[in-house]
């Protein structure tokens, strides 16, 4: 009898300093809260929120612009961290657009996808926001003459890093994905590039990232369909992308 009151004593105190223990463990980080927009052009949807749900660390909602576009104002930085734009809107009101700037002078994440470089097509000051643009017909940036620009599905896309210390990239190797390819577009000379391409039909770069006001910008060429986004290292590159461009809590 002595032993096995001996045995309850022992297992009663085994089971204090596990909750002792658990208790001093620090609590599970906070998942990134994600805006993320689709509308404008058509795209395979199970395929492509499925790349988000299988992603760790965050939680998203769905917005579809321009419907939604009313949401992009000051105070949005407090229910989420970071948006990600996969839509490719013709435009919004002048109101949308000026509150849309307020809310990157507060401050969020914005993470543009693929064909979001032909969003906004009649308003210059996206094409500063996300560091580049798709030109639906003659334009001119900085001194220089753009046409057309060109896409074309179905193509082995080489990616190399060009920034393998970035925290976006830090770790991973060049890779080749099954994408759409996008030729003549306008990037930016103050962007950080952090993907290129040696593909003859496609801008040299891939992904960069800049600042817009107080907000982390970074966009990715990447995701035209499900071949791409199959690919691992679309989602772990949207992934990484989320967390740089996340304001810290």
């Amino acid at each position: 009898m002595k032993r096995l009151v001996g045995c309850l004593a022992v297992l009663a105190l085994v089971a204090i300093c596990v909750r002792a223990t658990r208790g001093n463990e620090p609590p599970a980080p906070a998942k990134i809260r994600v805006l993320l927009t689709s509308g404008g052009h058509g795209f395979e949807k199970e395929a492509f929120f499925g790349v988000f749900d299988a992603m760790p660390g965050i939680q998203y909602t769905k917005a579809e612009m321009p419907k939604d576009a009313g949401l992009l104002k000051p105070g949005l930085e407090k229910q989420f961290d970071v948006l990600v734009m996969y839509d490719m809107v013709h435009a919004i009101t002048p109101e949308q657009q000026q509150a849309f700037v307020a809310l990157l002078r507060q401050g969020i994440g914005l993470v543009a996808l693929h064909h979001n470089l032909g969003a906004h097509r009649d308003w210059p000051e996206y094409t500063k926001i996300i560091g580049g643009k798709f030109c639906f017909g003659d334009c001119q940036f900085d001194g220089r003459k753009y046409h057309q620009s060109t896409y074309k599905h179905g193509q082995e896309i080489h990616v190399t890093l060009s920034d393998p210390d970035h925290p976006v990239t830090r770790g991973l190797k060049d890779f080749t994905i099954h994408d759409e390819i996008y030729g003549g577009c306008y990037v930016a000379p103050d962007v950080k590039v952090l993907l290129t391409t040696d593909h003859p039909g496609n801008n040299p770069q891939i992904a960069w990232t800049k600042t817009y006001g107080r907000s982390k910008v970074l966009y990715l060429q990447l995701g035209h369909d499900s071949q791409a986004y199959r690919n691992p290292h679309y989602g772990e590159l949207i992934g990484r992308a989320i967390q740089f461009v996340a304001p810290a809590r």
